[in-house]
C-alpha cells in the first residue's frame, strides 16, 4: 500500500497534459521561470525549445546595474551570451513574442542585428526592443542608441521579410535609432499590426501614420523623440494616443474611435500646443492623461468634455506652484467620476507647509465619485487643490491621499524621511473635516 502511494506521488502527472496546455503555461512565463520548471517534467524539458514567447526579462540585473554602473561591461556580456545560447537552442518555427530589454548601444549591434533577422524570419508577432541605458549619466540619454541597420531594412523589404513582417500585431522601440521612413514600412506591410511605440529615438524627424488600405491600429505612443518635427495621424481604429514630447506639428484626422489620449512634455516642451489638434475629438475622450509640470500648464478654452470619465494628472511643480488652473478642465468634464493625480514636488531647503487655503470659486462637481492623490506634501501646491475638490466634490464617495512620493513608491527608498512622511500625513488628515460627510477618507 505504501508502494502505491509512494508511486502516485512521484508520478510526473505535467507530463501526461496535452502539447498545447503545456505551450500555454510556457507562454505565460519568462525564460528564467521557465528554466526554473524543465525540472518538474521531461516533458517540459523536451518542449520549451518550440516555446513561442521568448521575453529575455533581466529586471534584477537591471536594478543591479542602476546601482553598480561600473559593472555594464560584465553584465551586457553575460545578456548577449544568454540571448545567443537560447536562440541557438531554439527550434520552433514561429514566434508570438519576442522581448529583449537589457542596457545595450551601437557597440552590440551585430547581436542586435542577428536577434532582428531572427525573430522577423520566425513571424514573430509581437516584437519589442528597449535599450535604456540605466548605467548611463549623460542627457539627454540615448546619444549612443542602437540604430536599426541598413541590412535589417534591406531584409524587411526582401519578399521572405515582407511576407514575415506581415504578421507583426505589436512593435515597440525604445532607445533604438529608427527613422520614419522605416515605421512607414511598417505600417504599410503589417496589416495585423494594432500597437506601435517609439520612445528615444534620435532618428525620427517626420511620421506619417496612414495606408493607402485602413490601419488595425488601436495604440500609438510617440515619446520623447527630440528631432521629430512633424506628425501626420490617419487611423480609422485608433483607440488610444500618446504623445510627450515638444512642440510639433501634429495633424489628427479620421480618428472616430479615439477615447484615451495622453499629452505631455519636460517644462520647455509647451506640451499645451498638443490640445489644438483634439479639439474636434475632445468630445469623444474617455480617458484624459496629463504629464506636464505645473508651469506649462496653459489649456485653451476647453469645449465640453461630454464623455471624459476618467482624468489623469501627473505634475512635476514646486512647493509655491498653482494646481488650480486645473479647475477649468474639470468644469468643462461634466460626466467625469474618477481623478487621479501624481505630485512630484520639489522644495528649496527653506519652505513651509500650508496653513490655510486659498478661496476659488467654482461649480461643484456633481459626477465626481472617486479621488486618488499619490505624492501628497502639505504644501501650497496640494493643500489647495485638494482643498478645493473637497468643497466642491459633495458626491465623491472616496478619496485617498498617499504621502508617499511617486518616485519611491516599492522602492528601497520608500521610507527615507519618515518625519517629513508623517508631517504630511498630519496636514492631510486636517483636510478630513473639509470632506462631505459620507465620503470615505484615506490617508496613507
Amino acid at each position: 500500500m505504501e508502494d502505491d502511494q509512494g508511486e502516485e506521488c512521484s508520478r510526473d502527472r505535467i507530463s501526461e497534459l496535452p502539447d498545447e496546455i503545456l505551450f500555454t503555461i510556457l507562454s505565460f512565463l519568462t525564460l528564467k521561470e521557465v528554466a526554473s520548471i524543465c525540472f518538474l517534467s521531461k516533458r517540459l524539458k523536451s518542449l520549451w525549445p518550440n516555446i513561442v514567447t521568448l521575453n529575455f526579462d533581466a529586471s534584477d540585473a537591471l536594478c543591479e546595474l542602476r546601482r553598480i554602473c561600473n559593472l555594464r561591461k560584465k553584465k551586457r556580456s553575460w545578456y548577449i551570451g544568454w540571448v545567443n545560447n537560447i536562440l541557438e537552442l531554439h527550434k520552433g518555427s514561429t514566434l508570438n513574442e519576442f522581448r529583449v530589454c537589457f542596457d545595450l548601444d551601437w557597440t552590440c549591434r551585430h547581436d542586435i542585428d542577428s536577434w532582428f533577422h531572427f525573430a522577423i524570419s520566425k513571424r514573430v508577432c509581437k516584437l519589442e526592443f528597449d535599450f535604456e541605458e540605466v548605467a548611463e549619466k549623460t542627457w539627454p540619454p540615448g546619444l549612443r542608441s542602437y540604430s536599426l541597420t541598413k541590412s535589417c531594412y534591406d531584409y524587411i523589404r526582401t519578399p521572405h521579410g515582407l511576407s514575415c513582417i506581415g504578421w507583426l500585431t505589436s512593435l515597440c522601440l525604445r532607445f533604438v535609432k529608427v527613422s520614419g521612413e522605416v515605421l512607414e514600412h511598417f505600417l504599410s506591410h503589417s496589416p495585423l499590426l494594432v500597437k506601435l511605440v517609439v520612445e528615444w529615438s534620435k532618428n525620427l524627424v517626420t511620421l506619417k501614420v496612414a495606408s493607402s488600405s485602413p490601419l488595425r491600429l488601436r495604440y500609438l505612443e510617440i515619446r520623447s523623440c527630440l528631432a521629430l518635427q512633424n506628425l501626420e495621424i490617419s487611423a480609422p481604429n485608433l483607440y488610444s494616443f500618446r504623445y510627450y514630447g515638444q512642440k510639433v506639428g501634429l495633424h489628427i484626422e479620421n480618428a472616430p474611435l479615439l477615447a484615451d489620449v495622453l499629452i505631455g512634455g519636460n517644462v520647455d516642451d509647451q506640451p499645451a500646443f498638443a490640445f489644438w489638434p483634439f479639439l474636434s475629438y475632445l468630445c469623444q475622450l474617455q480617458t484624459l492623461t496629463l504629464e506636464m509640470s505645473a508651469c506649462s500648464m496653459k489649456f485653451p478654452d476647453f469645449p465640453q468634455l461630454t464623455n471624459l470619465r476618467h482624468l489623469v494628472v501627473s505634475v512635476n511643480g514646486l512647493y509655491y506652484d498653482d494646481l488650480l488652473v486645473l479647475t477649468s478642465l474639470i468644469d468643462a468634464s461634466p460626466s467625469l467620476q474618477k481623478l487621479s493625480l501624481e505630485l512630484k514636488i520639489w522644495r528649496s531647503s527653506t519652505y513651509n507647509h500650508a496653513n490655510t487655503s486659498s478661496n476659488v470659486t467654482g461649480k461643484p462637481f456633481p459626477s465626481l465619485k472617486v479621488v486618488e492623490v499619490v505624492g501628497f506634501r502639505g504644501f501650497k501646491i496640494d493643500v489647495d487643490f485638494v482643498s478645493y475638490l473637497l468643497e466642491h466634490g459633495k458626491m465623491i464617495d472616496k478619496i485617498t491621499i498617499n504621502c508617499c512620493h511617486p518616485s519611491w513608491i516599492g522602492q528601497i527608498w520608500e521610507c527615507e524621511s519618515i518625519k517629513e512622511r508623517e508631517r504630511a500625513r498630519k496636514h492631510a488628515l486636517q483636510l478630513k473635516s473639509k470632506a462631505p460627510p459620507l465620503t470615505e477618507f484615506v490617508v496613507i
